[in-house]
């Protein structure tokens, strides 16, 4: 009877192991199956420290055979909140060309968000390689905006497009080949190029043009012509001439009044 008694609880003891082994196996499968996708995909978007100033990031960007290098500034308000903000895409004129990013701070949105402390905006600002031209960079800026939005809390209604003489150029380009990305657009001192097919996205856009009266490096002639062939397609661009001023416009950027207009539009469905 010992015996017996003895090998029947040596079966029991074996049962109960087995069942909390099964138990234990199918426990572990519940958490794993349970476990929350965010746990598993790492996120994409880039925090930035909350900061008293603007924040100021560099970083390069590569797009199939082509890279680009470039600056972005935050202003103290958005470190300080959770909210989306509105953002400027800015390409710079031909001096400004290289591999020194500093020199793209020298005028436009970029000095303007470094200078003032309630600047509303984002300012992108990528810079064109010496020897090249932003014509050619319609898909690597494409693909640009297209990472920083991911990365960052940016409001994709407000996203606005401007630069001046090369980059001018490059914003009539820009906005020609990819009207879905932008809300509103400022060329300044261009000589744009007029397109063969008209995007119909691109025709709704609000755009204010700026150009001086006594520009000899792109003359006002050439942009009147793009101004009114845009006209003519059902546009209704605002252009602004500035009596006695030559090529250079910079000046524009420290007017508060640009930036209250492209705040006043968002972008067009």
């Amino acid at each position: 009877m010992k015996k017996i008694a003895g090998i029947f609880i040596f079966l029991v003891i074996v049962a109960l192991g087995y069942f909390r082994q099964n138990d234990y196996q199918v426990n572990e499968q519940k958490v794993t199956t349970i476990e929350p996708a965010s746990a598993l995909t790492p996120s994409t978007s880039e925090t930035i420290e909350p900061s008293d100033g603007f924040v100021e990031k560099t970083s390069a960007f590569m797009y199939h055979d082509q890279k680009i290098q470039y600056l972005i500034i935050f202003p103290a308000g958005y470190t300080q909140t959770t909210n989306q903000w509105p953002m400027i895409l800015f390409l710079h004129g031909g001096s400004l060309r290289g591999q020194d990013l500093e020199l793209v701070k020298s005028y436009g949105p970029p000095w303007v968000a470094e200078q003032s402390a309630n600047f509303p905006f984002v300012v992108l600002a990528p810079q064109c390689p010496e020897g090249e031209d932003w014509l050619e960079k319609s898909d690597i800026l494409a693909a640009l905006l297209d990472d920083v939005l991911r990365k960052y809390r940016i409001d994709q209604e407000r996203v606005y497009l401007t630069g001046t003489s090369l980059g001018g150029n490059g914003t009539w380009y820009l906005a020609c080949q990819h009207p879905e990305y932008f809300a509103a657009i400022a060329p300044l001192a261009s000589n744009p190029v007029i397109p063969d097919n008209w995007n119909k996205g691109f025709l709704s856009m609000p755009v204010w043009a700026f150009h001086g009266e006594k520009d000899t490096v792109l003359p006002l002639k050439n942009h009147e012509a793009m101004i009114s062939e845009l006209r003519k397609q059902g546009g209704t661009p605002r252009f602004t001439v500035l009596p006695d001023q030559g090529h250079y416009i910079a000046g524009v950027y420290k007017n508060h009044e640009l930036y209250d207009w492209f705040l006043a539009n968002s972008r067009q469905h």
